[in-house]
């Protein structure tokens, strides 16, 4: 009775499942068709509109728009009609009296974002806000230049839709609840009779011989598999009963036999397992002597393991401290190359927002840059570049080829960045000759790994500086907007003397404070007055005087923030001279910030290219002459022949991309 319910159970059950999940998918599907109609009524609705305004914009009868809209308005289902002006007031409506108030819906929508699609605000309404560009049927009444002349917004009521869906899903959940009793009933009627009572003969009989009667069979009452089963039963009870006598006077013999061999088998079993002592013996000895060896192989490789784990763990902690991209590639290629003893590693790095960037560190060589050179020679670039595999390939006969692109063992990864290919690492040829290993693979992947969790950082670090430069070069554009003499001074300087800087050889961490000062040195000024600073005449002892005082003007503004410390220092230094004579504290020499020593430069050769009140723009080779004859006395001697390389080997087409005159650059 149990198995009857089971699978009688299961049989209703898949039928209810297979059902419901027809019906479901059905109602669904249904469903999203009706949504589907009425997406379309609302779109087709605004088209109507729409078009209805470019035919009365052509008559020259725009009253007729707002008929149009409370005709459709009168609609049941038409909730809402509006047309809005693109600053949000209500310009056509099908209730008059919203007509020059501000809708709240647009208001709070996203329709400002130019976004065209209809949506469901709920479960009962769609709501669908569609631009009205500006046409040449409507210049009559919009000026040319405006992109949107108004928005359409309807809001359409699918309740009813939805009501007779329910209707309909109701229908079909009791239908499908009776077809499943009546399927069910039937299914169990028949199985009782056709299965269940030859499966209790069977039973039965099965009971009868496990009580002891041997001679029990299974009564036959069809030909179909039930009847089969039984005959084979009644069969198989007769051969196991003549098993069982033959088998009985078997073990009798057996018996006999089993007392004589016991006596025997004993001894025997004695020695054998003497001889198996033994054998285990020898085999636990020769198990010890290459477990021994095995042990000290396994220490020798786990120390170098663990010498392995925590240098890439001393990596990983330097790596998380670089924030600067191109010192953290040169960081990565040469302490790769140490840990893995490779000969020559290239590292790749795409960024969609910078040029791509390929460097080369070879051990006696050290670093090159190979971002012009194709990296489609080597066959490993596009494995790790386009398949995103890793590469392993150990130098054979078998891999050279013509060029003598296999002679040599590689390994390399691709790096990956949110799911994304973003570059790859390849190292080739190790010191010893040998062939690189799984292993080395292995901890080139860790190593990787941590590269890209630091060169993440250092991307994010750099978009993050570039937006807070960005933000500082608008406030100094807003100090500077004013003044046509000064504007763009303060980008300039601050372009220039960065790439001194990396010219001279600061590091980043200076760099930075040097690229911040440098926009930031002129922001004392917003506290001189205008006149004075834009004065074309000869300053006088006072107006000097008051100019004088913008360093430390802006040292006190820039005092609250205490990370701006070394920007502050390098600001209030930069009108120092190096023999002493600057001011405001007179500083000399040494004494003076290499950073100041260097914007002093920049910003006196900025103000020389620019037109001043007083002045018109200096020739360069002019500004050469004038830089170096006060070498020793304003500036500092190295800045200034340091500088005057720099634009050497720069050319003129490095101060026009600046921002300088070309015609300044002619000597």
């Amino acid at each position: 009775m149990i198995i009857k319910t089971k699978i009688i159970t299961i049989i209703a059950l898949t039928i209810i499942l297979t059902v419901g999940v027809t019906t479901a998918v059905l109602l669904r599907v249904q469903t999203k068709k009706i949504l589907y109609s009425k997406f379309k009524d609302t779109e087709f609705i605004s088209d109507i509109i729409e078009r209805s305004i470019e035919h009365s914009m052509i008559e020259g009868n725009i009253r007729n728009i707002q008929q149009i809209i409370e005709n459709i308005g009168k609609n049941k289902e038409i909730l809402t009609l509006k047309i809005i002006s693109p600053d949000g007031t209500v310009l056509k409506s099908t209730d008059p009296s919203e007509i020059g108030s501000k809708s709240r819906e647009y208001a709070s929508s996203s329709i400002k974002e130019t976004v065209q699609s209809p949506y469901l605000a709920d479960d009962k309404t769609i709501n669908y806000f569609r631009i009205i560009p500006n046409k040449k049927e409507c210049y009559g009444c919009h000026s040319k230049t405006e992109n949107i002349v108004g928005v359409i917004q309807i809001k359409h009521d699918i309740s009813r839709s939805f009501i007779t869906m329910l209707s309909i899903k109701r229908l079909l959940i009791f239908s499908n609840i009776t077809i499943v009793l009546i399927v069910s009933i039937i299914l169990s009627f028949l199985f009782s009779h056709l299965v269940m009572k030859p499966l209790k003969n069977l039973l039965s009989t099965i009971n009868d011989i496990e009580a002891g009667n041997m001679q029990a069979t299974v009564k036959v009452t069809s030909d179909d598999e039930m009847g089969f089963i039984a005959k084979s039963f009644n069969k198989m009870i007769f051969e196991i009963n003549k098993l069982y006598k033959k088998n009985l006077s078997k073990e009798r013999e057996l018996s006999r036999i089993k007392l004589e061999l016991e006596h025997k088998n004993r001894v025997e079993e004695l020695n054998s397992q003497l001889e198996l002592k033994i054998k285990e013996l020898e085999t636990a000895n020769r198990a010890i002597s290459s477990l021994s060896k095995e042990v000290k192989d396994k220490n020798i490789e786990l120390e170098k393991a663990v010498e392995r784990l925590k240098k890439i763990n001393e990596i990983g902690r330097i790596l998380t401290s670089i924030i600067e991209t191109e010192e953290l590639m040169r960081i990565i290629i040469r302490t790769t190359a140490d840990l893995i003893n490779a000969d020559k590693v290239v590292l790749h790095l795409k960024n969609g927002l910078r040029p791509s960037t390929t460097i080369q560190y070879r051990r006696g060589i050290g670093i090159e840059n190979l971002s012009e050179v194709s990296l489609e020679i080597n066959p490993s670039y596009s494995t790790l570049l386009n398949n995103g595999k890793t590469v392993l390939i150990h130098k054979s006969p078998a891999y050279i080829t013509s060029d003598n692109t296999h002679s040599k063992s590689q390994i390399g990864v691709p790096l990956k960045l949110k799911g994304q290919i973003i570059g790859a690492i390849l190292l080739e040829e190790k010191i010893d000759g040998s062939n690189f290993s799984e292993d080395e693979l292995e901890i080139l992947t860790t190593l990787s790994n941590q590269a890209m969790v630091a060169i993440e950082n250092a991307w994010l670090y750099e978009s993050e500086k570039s937006n807070y430069f960005a933000t500082i070069q608008s406030l100094v554009n807003a100090l500077e907007a004013n003044d046509r003499f000064t504007k763009g001074h303060s980008e300039r300087v601050r372009l220039v003397s960065s790439d001194l800087g990396k010219h001279i050889g600061l590091d980043y961490k200076e760099l930075e404070v040097l690229e911040h000062a440098a926009i930031l040195h002129d922001i004392g000024k917003i506290g001189i007055d205008s006149i004075v600073l834009q004065k074309q005449g000869k300053l006088t002892p006072k107006e000097y005087g008051l100019i004088k005082t913008h360093p430390q003007i802006g040292d006190e503004i820039l005092g609250p923030i205490e990370t701006l410390d070394g920007v502050r220092k390098t600001i209030i230094q930069h009108h120092e001279r190096y023999d002493g004579n600057g001011y405001p504290h007179g500083l000399k020499g040494d004494e003076i910030s290499l950073k100041s020593r260097i914007l002093s430069v920049v910003d006196t050769f900025d103000a020389m290219m620019s037109d001043r009140p007083y002045r018109k723009a200096i020739y360069l080779n002019k500004i050469y002459d004038e830089l170096r004859s006060n070498a020793g006395t304003q500036f500092d001697p190295y800045v200034v022949e340091s500088f005057i390389d720099m634009l050497d080997s720069k050319g003129d087409g490095y101060l026009s991309a600046i921002g300088y005159s070309v015609l300044q650059t002619i000597s």
